[in-house]
């Protein structure tokens, strides 16, 4: 998924059918994101295009947490913690099979 899909998709997410300048805000979630994977250890090549439907499925519960931000932003963002969990997971099996165990 490219950038920009992921962008389009985030902004489907957040119920918010029309492009407009809070779209910026949207691509500063999805940065953010991005960021947080890499930092618990997602290679950037998993990144740049992501494909996994974890990583694509964190991205867009973040955005959602804050689109609208509402009473439900609290459960949104114990779901997106719950995904991380399952990140690292991921992450330490990849580094498993990377090192052939």
């Amino acid at each position: 998924m490219t950038y920009d899909e992921l962008v389009q998709a985030a902004r489907l997410r957040a119920r918010k059918t029309k492009a407009n300048a809070l779209d910026e805000d949207i691509k500063t979630y999805i940065d953010f994101v991005l960021s947080d994977l890499q930092r618990v250890g997602v290679p950037e090549s998993r990144l740049q295009e992501p494909d996994d439907p974890i990583i694509i499925n964190a991205i867009l519960t973040y955005v959602r947490a804050f689109y609208p931000l509402d009473s439900n932003h609290d459960r949104w963002m114990a779901a997106y913690d719950r995904i991380m969990v399952k990140v690292k997971d991921k992450v330490r099996k990849w580094k498993e099979a990377e090192a052939g165990t």
